[in-house]
């Protein structure tokens, strides 16, 4: 696994301009291309100035706001099984995240967690946090890491809901709750925030190869 500390554009919360997997890249068109040359993977450039917040992942399928842009929607679903739903709110990767025993937010429109529930057919959780639940969590093959702004307790009923295969706290782009935004991994890279410490790093590095 090639590991790379990037920023884009500026901006070290790297997954609010891309969206990486296992076989693709998904990059927002504002990314100049000098950014993108040390990864050697297939690339989609979408017309819309954020990639990573509209974009909500399950085991089976990717979910997506009807309202997110129509560039990323086209583009995700070339690689993908995408389902689309009406949302008030469309950034839903920031909002939810999905597990084996059901949903979690902090903050949603009703509406909209009940459209989450009727797709899924999983129960929906509120876990009490002044967050917005889904952009202090990163996951990959089940494994979570998740900021340490969230007490024991929240942390003990998020592993029962979401129930993956391991769960620990970190940080990341030095001190950063937003784990979501400041870390992109799949079978060759992992990327991270430019300001991400040593520290940081190896916490990372370790927790999702072991």
């Amino acid at each position: 696994m090639k590991v790379l500390k990037k920023e884009f554009n500026g901006i070290n919360h790297i997954s609010l301009l891309i969206k990486l997997f296992d076989d693709v890249l998904i990059v927002s068109n504002s990314v100049d291309d000098k950014y993108l040359k040390d990864i050697d993977i297939k690339k989609e450039k979408v017309l819309a100035e954020i990639i990573g917040p509209y974009v909500l992942e399950s085991e089976e399928f990717i979910i997506l706001s009807k309202n997110a842009p129509d560039s990323l929607i086209k583009v995700l679903s070339k690689y993908f099984d995408v389902k689309l739903i009406e949302t008030k709110i469309n950034l839903l990767g920031n909002i939810f995240e999905i597990g084996k025993n059901g949903i979690i937010y902090s903050y949603a429109k009703k509406e909209d967690v009940e459209k989450l529930i009727n797709l899924l057919g999983l129960p929906a959780y509120k876990i009490k946090s002044q967050y917005l639940i889904g952009s202090l969590l990163k996951k990959y093959n089940n494994s979570i890491l998740i900021s340490q702004v969230i007490s024991d307790k929240l942390l003990e009923k998020i592993k029962e809901i979401l129930s993956p295969k391991k769960l620990d706290i970190g940080s990341v782009n030095f001190g950063s709750p937003y784990l979501k935004y400041g870390i992109e991994i799949n079978k060759d890279y992992l990327i991270v925030g430019n300001l991400t410490t040593g520290h940081e790093l190896i916490k990372i590095e370790e927790f999702f190869r072991g």
